[in-house]
């Protein structure tokens, strides 16, 4: 999710919030299915009417669609891009207000962690993070990935009999909290999901060599 560091803002990883008329397609805002239940198609439909296009996310909040990867990057890599709710989304009135209290989507913007912070906080914190993550620890970590993996895939074969499954709910979102070294209790809808990799949480850190945590609890400024 990405916010204009200036009194507009983009709620979403590629949507970007805006009260101007000048960027993308003038027609009328395209309103995102809140159930996901053609995502593929809805983006198909999202791309057809250009890199940009007005859309509407639940709760009415009105905002920029950018499909195009180029432009995507360039908003990642722009200053004047936030993802900093508190600090650069006027409706959001510092998660007190009645938005950030009745958002269905509020979940995406209201944590406060190095993913949503802006300029030099996100640096500092990024800073801290990367020591985990060098170039031969991030290696290191493959043959773990494919034991994770391996196991899903395994699970899966058995369990689903010959039958369509949900490859988000049965293997995209158990292999990051495994990797993590939370368990994985059966339950694997993204609520379950962040609620397992809050820290503090009773399932989500195991000890020493646990998961990918393990390596990120020690880091201290």
């Amino acid at each position: 999710m990405l916010k204009l560091a200036q009194p507009s803002i983009l709620p979403t990883l590629s949507v970007l919030q805006s009260r101007e008329t000048g960027m993308g397609n003038g027609s009328c805002p395209y309103v995102i299915d809140p159930t996901g239940g053609d995502i593929q198609a809805e983006a198909a439909v999202l791309r057809d009417r250009g890199p940009t296009t007005r859309v509407e996310l639940p709760g009415d909040v009105l905002a920029w669609s950018i499909t195009d990867h180029g432009l995507i990057k360039k908003l990642l890599t722009d200053d004047r891009v936030s993802r900093d709710a508190y600090r650069h989304w006027p409706d959001w009135e510092n998660g007190e207000g009645h938005l950030a209290q009745t958002w269905p989507l509020s979940i995406w913007v209201q944590d406060r962690n190095m993913i949503t912070a802006y300029g030099a906080d996100h640096r500092r914190l990024r800073k801290l993070v990367s020591r985990a993550f060098t170039a031969r620890r991030t290696v290191a970590l493959r043959p773990r990935i494919e034991e994770i993996t391996a196991g899903l895939l395994d699970r899966i074969a058995a369990s689903s009999n010959g039958q369509p499954f949900d490859l988000r709910t049965e293997f995209a979102y158990p292999l990051p909290i495994q990797m993590q070294g939370a368990a994985v209790d059966g339950r694997h809808d993204p609520a379950s999901c962040k609620e397992q990799m809050v820290p503090g949480h009773e399932r989500t850190v195991q000890g020493p060599g646990g998961g990918e945590r393990s390596a990120l609890l020690p880091l201290r400024e």
